[in-house]
């Protein structure tokens, strides 16, 4: 029982890895994706309003929920 044990928690630690990879990966290719486009990075500074997307409200149809003011 004990190397079951052992050989799931090696799995799940296998798992988090991957999964933290993938997503350096993801990162990397959306920055490669915003530094070549046209406005390429955007710095704001303190006191500029901007948009925020909440991404927990995506399923719903209204946009107007998903833009917080």
């Amino acid at each position: 029982v004990d190397m079951q044990l052992a050989y799931m928690e090696q799995q799940c630690l296998d798992g988090t890895e991957q999964a933290v990879l993938h997503e350096v990966r993801r990162k990397a290719m959306c920055d490669k994706w915003v530094l070549c486009s046209a406005t390429g990075e955007m710095i704001f500074k303190e006191g500029q309003l901007v948009q925020v997307h909440d991404m927990a409200l995506n399923p719903m149809l209204s946009s107007s929920k998903k833009l917080q003011p």
